[in-house]
């Protein structure tokens, strides 16, 4: 038993990376069979896979393991707990081994059937007697963990000698210089291309050709044959959806099969609806390198119209900001109070791939959506998206309206009354002044009285009690919306729609497909294959920075975006510098944010002509909040200022500076030595300061290069964001939303106005990392007051009226 306790006291190795290979584990030695040492090691036994595929790339030697040997245990067979039992055993196997199949070799008297053929071209390299294995056991005592073993770790043949890969002289020329099989991501883009149309003959022949550019083959890759890409394409084009005629038993049955691309699922029963969640392993992957310390968005509504259930993907978004969807989750209700059960199940899978992983936010694009669960399964301020809201009114309104002038006032009402609503002015009242004035247009009154204002109650609240997420975020889940449209519903049979089992399988096929060839770098070669499905490109706003700020004039209520490759053409945007404005371009016309609607609102925000963004003003004022609230002793405070240093210098380094310090100005430089001052005055508030100030680094920024442009951002940002609210605090001023009736006018370009800069980039993750900390620190700040018996004493911020000390969500800085 001494063995035993010597191996259950090791410690349980996860690596952070997706892979990871024996060189990366510390291994023990632990007395084994007949004497001898065992060299194992614990790792999560749900990361067997990730070691095995990290084992197989190998560069010294590539190879690939395949299971030998298993034995597995019956879980309804009834077993005795024993410190030493097995739940599951594994032989995993170097797949040149174990038998030897070239001259001399041996074969195992079990494998003595083996008949070589006429033509074994090949068959020597398939199998050269390697003894490289490992084992793993998982453990009745540690049902999570995998024990493996890994006593014979060299790719050498019995006689200790290589017998393939580059150190095995005779494999020179043969296939085994490099592993048995093609890799992954080989394999994805065979079939993704398979999925989409592409002929065999064509994927041979560009194959063929970059292996004919790079002056033959270096690796297994290159060897990639006709036969196989023939044998996937005749797999694919025997499969079904239709498992079964009943629908529910061709779900179960699918589920069954797909086990890898299934992290939940929940059938029909009395209590629990049902409940699908399908996530590749390329999904996961992608979720764990673009969510972490980043966003992740629901879009919880696609295809109610149509689809037997809403598909609910949750979306992260790459560095040019386009949407990638990393989960899909099929169930009547996102909002349904059994959410974190899939929540939960999709978190802790990706924790187990990653434990270092940490979500920053979480947009969401329904009122109704349980809010604490999110915060409680992925620890995160929650967002609001109010894209879907925007698009349906203003599709609605252009198809209901014909008058230019009428489309344009009813839409930049209705935009200035979400606006007073996010900024803690407005109220439902508005909305029925709204509907009071435009009596005129009733056509689409008569659809906003009967499908929204029923639900304008709801969405007020979450306006009001939510930070609002940026345009940018909008705009690249209006482009994702467009790509799943035209990639999922694009069946000839309209039936098909309502069947689950055609759903889950077309996800995971094509639709799973498009979107990895969307992140493929060399997808050009196949253009002449690319149909309507294959929409891609840049998002509205990453086609608006391409704009020049010369190619807009502004007159009064319009302005003219003369187009970058046909001068002669010009494109009229009406209610300049909102989002609730109209473009005559087709992308507008339907409902969505156009490049010139963004970029109208970009140019009049770096001339001063309106008021930062809804999204910056909240980030604005969730930092005064932080820094206004008088602490109980000064941790809050310290850390308060330190972020919004840090913030301040984060921001300076985004943009070239080098210019404007040549003459800094003493004022500022003496107002940071003040708050150094203020913030670390001895040794232990020094500590204190470095401390939260470290805690801080956590604040990501993706897409700097579009959200902090180096042209439409002007030098003011970092006094806008850092020293502005920093000299705020110290001279004791506050910085409050804008009041309704304080918007600028848009004046001509033709007026000899000095323009007003103001910092209009948004940024979701900064302001969710911010939220985070707000809420902790309000947290911490209870916790303190309970302890000392002062649990009765007011929040600095309950005093203006601002937060409800007894409900901590409100207390939080998303809610």
């Amino acid at each position: 038993m001494a063995r035993w306790d010597e191996i259950l006291s090791l410690p349980v190795q996860n690596p952070p990376t997706l892979e990871f290979s024996s060189g990366e584990i510390v291994w023990s030695k632990v007395e084994g069979w007949r004497d001898k040492l065992d060299r194992i090691a614990l790792i999560p036994f749900a990361r067997v896979d990730d070691f095995v595929r990290g084992e197989s790339a190998n560069k010294a030697c590539p190879s690939r393991f395949h299971v030998e040997a298993r034995r597995r245990r019956s879980s309804s067979a009834s077993y005795k707990p024993k410190v030493d039992g097995i739940l599951e055993y594994i032989l995993y196997w170097c797949s040149f081994g174990p038998d030897d199949h070239r001259k001399g070799g041996i074969v195992r008297p079990s494998r003595n059937t083996y008949v070589p053929k006429k033509k074994n071209a090949g068959r020597p390299n398939t199998k050269r007697g390697c003894t490289c294995h490992f084992i793993v056991k998982r453990l009745i005592a540690e049902p999570s963990v995998a024990l493996i073993i890994y006593n014979d770790d060299k790719h050498v043949d019995k006689n200790g000698s290589p017998c393939h890969g580059p150190q095995d002289k005779k494999a020179a020329g043969t296939h085994a210089m490099f592993a048995p099989y093609i890799s992954e991501d080989l394999r994805l883009r065979v079939l993704s291309l398979l999925h989409v149309g592409v002929s065999v003959e064509t994927i041979m022949q560009r194959h063929n050709e970059s292996v004919e550019r790079q002056g033959g083959p270096c690796n297994r890759d290159d060897l990639l044959t006709h036969r196989y890409v023939r044998r996937q394409e005749r797999s694919i084009r025997r499969s079904t959806y239709e498992l079964d005629p009943d629908d529910a038993i061709s779900i179960n049955m699918w589920v069954e099969s797909h086990q890898s691309l299934v992290f939940f699922y929940e059938d029909f029963s009395d209590h629990d609806p049902f409940t699908l969640g399908i996530q590749t392993e390329w999904q996961l992957q992608q979720m764990i390198r673009f969510g972490n310390r980043s966003i992740v968005a629901s879009d919880s509504r696609f295809g109610t119209n149509k689809l037997k259930y809403p598909l609910h993907s949750l979306i992260v978004f790459n560095s040019d900001n386009k949407a990638i969807p990393v989960a899909w989750v099929i169930t009547p209700s996102f909002a349904s109070a059994d959410a974190h059960r899939w929540m939960r199940a999709l978190y802790n899978r990706i924790r187990t791939k990653d434990p270092t992983w940490k979500l920053a936010g979480f947009i969401v694009d329904d009122p109704s959506a349980d809010v604490l669960t999110i915060r409680d399964v992925f620890q995160c301020s929650v967002l609001v998206s109010f894209w879907r809201v925007r698009h349906a009114w203003h599709k609605n309104i252009l198809k209901k309206c014909s008058e230019t002038e009428m489309r344009a006032e009813m839409l930049s009402r209705i935009g200035q009354a979400v606006d007073d609503i996010c900024k803690g002015h407005g109220t439902v009242d508005l909305f029925e002044d709204y509907m009071e004035d435009f009596v005129d247009g009733s056509e689409f009154m008569d659809y906003f009285k009967a499908v929204w204002y029923p639900r304008i109650g709801t969405w007020t609240t979450a306006l009001k009690t939510l930070p609002l997420a940026s345009q940018e975020t909008s705009a690249a889940m209006e482009f994702y919306h467009i790509q799943l449209k035209r990639r999922l519903l694009n069946e000839k049979n309209p039936d098909v729609y309502q069947r689950a089992d055609w759903l889950v399988d077309k996800l995971g096929t094509k639709v799973n497909a498009y979107f990895w060839l969307d992140e493929y770098s060399d997808k050009v070669d196949f253009a002449r294959y690319w149909k309507d499905e294959w929409v891609s490109g840049l998002t509205s706003w990453r086609k608006a920075l391409k704009i020049p700020d010369s190619n807009v004039v502004i007159e009064g209520k319009s302005a003219k975006v003369t187009d970058q490759h046909d001068g002669d053409k010009t494109y009229i945007v009406w209610n300049p510098g909102s989002q609730f404005g109209t473009c005559n371009c087709c992308w507008a016309e339907m409902g969505y944010l156009c490049e010139h609607m963004l970029k109208v609102i970009k140019v009049c925000r770096k001339k001063g002509y309106i008021t930062p963004s809804i999204s910056l003003l909240q980030y604005n004022q969730a930092l005064m909040d932080m820094l206004h609230c008088s602490p109980y002793d000064s941790l809050i405070r310290d850390h308060a200022i330190s972020l919004a240093v840090f913030v301040q210098k984060q921001l300076d380094a985004l943009i070239d500076l080098e210019s404007s310090r040549t003459s800094e100005d003493p004022t500022e430089k003496q107002t940071e030595n003040i708050i150094e001052q203020q913030t670390v005055g001895d040794d232990q508030d020094r500590e204190l300061a470095s401390g939260t100030h470290s805690m801080s680094m956590d604040i990501s920024f993706p897409n700097e290069d579009a959200c902090l442009d180096g042209q439409d951002a002007p030098d003011g940002v970092a006094n806008d964001l850092g020293c502005g609210l920093i000299n705020e605090v110290v001279s004791g001023k506050s910085t409050q939303l804008e009041s309704p009736g304080n918007q600028p006018s848009i004046p001509n370009d033709s007026d000899d106005k000095q323009p007003v800069e103001v910092a209009a980039q948004e940024t979701d993750s900064c302001k969710a990392q911010v939220l985070n900390d707000e809420s902790s620190l309000t947290r911490y700040r209870l916790k303190r007051n309970a302890e000392d018996g002062n649990c009765e004493d007011e929040l600095p911020c309950t005093k203006k009226g601002k937060k409800d000390e007894t409900d901590p969500s409100t207390v939080s800085g998303d809610g």
